[in-house]
């Protein structure tokens, strides 16, 4: 089985495996982000879309989301929670994203990068569609050793994906040209984030 087949099989039951306090995480990887009203938002590795109502909080009706999974089913599963119009959900690769050059102000990554084969091809993907001056975040609202130990217990597929430590972010981040990194590493709370020149 692959990751795909992994998170289609899961998609059905996935919101409700969610953390209590999961939503007020989500709000804060929101609010990292810097997200303003109007901007254009990518949120890779979106799942059932439980980041899309934080960032639709902000974002207003002016602002746009696009949304990218590769689990057919799991984009399924967002689809029926009835988000309005500017939101639009993507069957897509990270290593290859579907969008021209510097097309988001914001991309976020919440709790999908230990998933992702090429992680300097993915990072390189997701840097290419932010404009100069935007923010990409990577977020995990367990926490690092949660997300591991979740993904050990899980088996199969996901097993050995791993959210790397700080040290290892920013050295990634600061290898993709990003400024400003910053990084959070919580017990409960993971996230980093940096700018595109």
């Amino acid at each position: 089985m692959d990751r795909q087949c992994f998170f289609d099989q899961h998609a059905k039951d996935w919101d409700s495996s969610r953390h209590a306090k999961e939503d007020f995480r989500l709000a804060r990887v929101v609010a990292l982000a810097q997200v303003q009203s109007g901007h254009a938002v990518l949120d890779v590795g979106t799942g059932t879309g439980v980041l899309v109502p934080h960032l639709l909080r902000t974002l207003g009706p002016a602002g746009r989301i696009a949304a990218i999974d590769l689990s057919a089913a799991m984009l399924e599963t967002a689809r029926h929670k009835g988000f309005p119009p500017n939101v639009t959900f993507s069957e897509a690769d990270v290593h290859q994203i579907p969008f021209p050059n510097a097309d988001f102000d914001r991309v976020i990554c919440n709790a999908a990068f230990p998933h992702f084969a090429d992680r300097a091809r993915s990072l390189g993907e997701m840097i290419r569609v932010l404009r100069p001056g935007g923010i990409l975040v990577i977020s995990h609202p367990i926490g690092r050793e949660a997300v591991n130990a979740l993904h050990r217990e899980a088996g199969g597929p996901v097993e050995e994906d791993r959210v790397p430590t700080a040290n290892v972010m920013v050295t990634l981040l600061q290898g993709a040209a990003l400024t400003d990194i910053g990084v959070i590493d919580e017990p409960e709370f993971y996230l980093v984030r940096g700018t595109k020149p």
